[in-house]
């Protein structure tokens, strides 16, 4: 079992499709398949009750999607820290900003810059009140 399967599992759980969780993911769905029968062999049973139309979750499948949020969730926070360490920033940043401003600031070379130096960080930019990125 590794995190990468954990995030496959919880995905199809969350979305109750394997379908809708493989464009979630964007992966293709019998890569998905495949990640997740290795996880229930590795299991020593189905974590899902399939049917032609969604999936439900076993008893057993119930059990590892709270723990398997808990796991996840640990790792993220984990990646956080040290990145906080180290100085990697991540997040996102929102800009607001108006067309009359253009002939002042060059946002497209400045928000280039920003992303050059901080490729952890996204940006959301609206402009006159209409999200633009």
């Amino acid at each position: 079992m590794d995190f990468k399967q954990l995030e496959h599992f919880v995905a199809v759980a969350e979305e109750r499709q394997f379908t809708r969780a493989s464009r979630r993911l964007n992966l293709v769905q019998s890569g998905l398949s495949a990640s997740i029968r290795s996880l229930e062999d590795d299991l020593g049973g189905p974590l899902f009750i399939r049917s032609t139309r969604r999936v439900d979750l076993t008893r057993a499948g119930e059990v590892l999607f709270d723990e398997a949020r808990r796991v996840l969730a640990a790792a993220r926070a984990a990646r956080h820290a040290v990145t906080q360490v180290h100085g990697l920033a991540r997040g996102r940043l929102s800009i607001g900003a108006i067309h009359s401003l253009a002939p002042f600031v060059d946002l497209p070379a400045a928000l280039g810059l920003f992303r050059s130096a901080f490729s952890g960080i996204g940006i959301q930019l609206t402009l006159d009140g209409s999200r633009a990125a």
